[in-house]
């Protein structure tokens, strides 16, 4: 062999090798875009005081669901360092995915803790400061956590209130959407249902929290993409407006939304009412038509609806809904917040899709305009509404991981315009 062909054939050798390598050392990365990067997701936030200085955080739950059985997830802290400059957190988790979180003061010690749900249990994030002689805004796991009777079946979300009244925030679990293989399914014998369920924060003399979990049979299979917590029929106990997506089953059914009351000790009891005809993604309660009671804005696949409570000057009975004749047409919904954006004491809306949330106005009497206000991010993104800058005005957020976040300021009239990032 010449010194010729020996100096090709090195090099081919060599340049293989190193194709080798690069491609040893690329695929993690690959795995991780594939991960971070990818869709369809799932985002919600929450907002708290997490360190205790006095401005408002958002606690993040990025959730990519890669197929029936799989899911990814990341919680990210995003902490308020004054007028709405937010740096973030990572959340150190265990090695299985939450998909949904709340903050407030779970145990009772004035500083707010973290509640996540994963598919199968309500795990406590106690904050270490306060009783825990801790550093504040510092996370600790508990485990085992809570967990109703029986299968919780597939993922959903979490809201928190108190159902029961005796001033603790308990946690509402929304059970949806993933895998269902029916018996009669050809080639498959597993039955994977959405099961809702709720939590009474409880606590035993340990100091452990305590599986004081109430089953909700009637609602066993069917899949709600999200509740809202709210005193729909004015008798001081809050109640659930569950937003319904179709059945998953052979024959699929109709989704229709329904209304639970609380009979005042955090028993939720079905009221009979079967809402639309629409895939429901999300809701919002307020009072949209001045009346003084709460209304209900659901978001749906093909935009939103105005669902008026027919208690106040309807002159009906409290907590049964009807419609209000108007449909907000649009993209399919993602999320839905209800605040007085434009300073004139009424409720607006920020209606949010995939890649870009828009401003309603509400007229006072539950009727909304569009504005042409766009606020543009990702799939990856969440989106929260509140007072960033404590300025008095309700703001936007919308986070990413920890590396992607937007603030747009609330001018006090209901324009705004976007933090310049440090």
């Amino acid at each position: 062999m010449t010194n010729r062909k020996k100096y090709y054939l090195w090099m081919g050798i060599g340049v293989m090798t190193l194709l080798l390598i690069v491609g040893v050392c690329a695929y993690p990365i690959y795995l991780f875009w594939q991960a971070e990067w990818k869709g369809p997701y799932h985002n919600t936030t929450s907002v708290a005081d997490l360190d205790g200085d006095g401005d408002l955080d958002v606690v993040l739950t990025n959730v990519r669901k890669e197929n029936e059985l799989i899911y990814w997830s990341d919680i990210t802290l995003w902490k308020n360092q004054g007028g709405g400059y937010l740096t973030p957190d990572h959340f150190e988790t265990p090695p299985y995915p939450f998909l949904a979180t709340g903050g407030g003061d779970i145990d009772g010690d004035g500083d707010a803790d973290i509640l996540a749900l994963s598919s199968d249990r309500l795990m406590l994030f106690r904050n270490q400061g306060k009783a825990q002689n801790g550093e504040i805004g510092a996370f600790k796991p508990e485990e085992p956590g809570v967990r109703p009777d029986g299968d919780t079946g597939t993922p959903g979300s979490l809201v928190l209130g108190d159902l029961n009244k005796d001033g603790a925030p308990d946690g509402f679990v929304a059970g949806c959407c993933g895998m269902y293989i029916h018996e009669e399914h050809p080639g498959g014998n597993l039955v994977i249902d959405p099961v809702s369920w709720a939590w009474h924060n409880t606590w035993d003399n340990r100091g452990w929290m305590v599986s004081n979990t109430i089953s909700l049979p009637g609602l066993d299979g069917l899949r709600m993409r999200a509740a809202a917590l709210g005193d729909l029929n004015g008798d001081g106990s809050l109640d659930v407006y569950a937003a319904m997506l179709a059945s998953e089953t052979p024959i699929p059914e109709n989704a229709a939304d329904r209304v639970l009351f609380n009979d005042g000790m955090g028993d939720l009891i079905d009221s009979g009412q079967r809402l639309g005809d629409s895939e429901s993604t999300a809701v919002a309660l307020g009072d949209l038509d001045g009346d003084g009671d709460l209304d209900a804005l659901v978001g749906t696949s093909r935009g939103a609806e105005v669902w008026l409570n027919q208690g106040g000057t309807q002159g009906g009975q409290a907590g049964m809904f009807a419609g209000s004749g108007q449909e907000i047409a649009g993209d399919p919904v993602d999320a839905i917040f209800l605040a007085d954006l434009d300073g004139d004491g009424d409720q607006d809306a920020l209606i949010g899709g995939i890649k870009q949330a828009v401003i309603w106005r509400n007229d006072g009497q539950g009727n909304f305009t569009r504005t042409n206000q766009r606020f543009r991010y990702s799939e990856r993104h969440g989106l929260a509404v509140d007072d960033f800058d404590a300025d008095g005005y309700p703001d936007i957020f919308a986070g990413a991981y920890a590396t992607f976040y937007r603030v747009w300021l609330n001018q006090g009239d209901g324009t705004f315009r976007p933090r310049n990032l440090r």
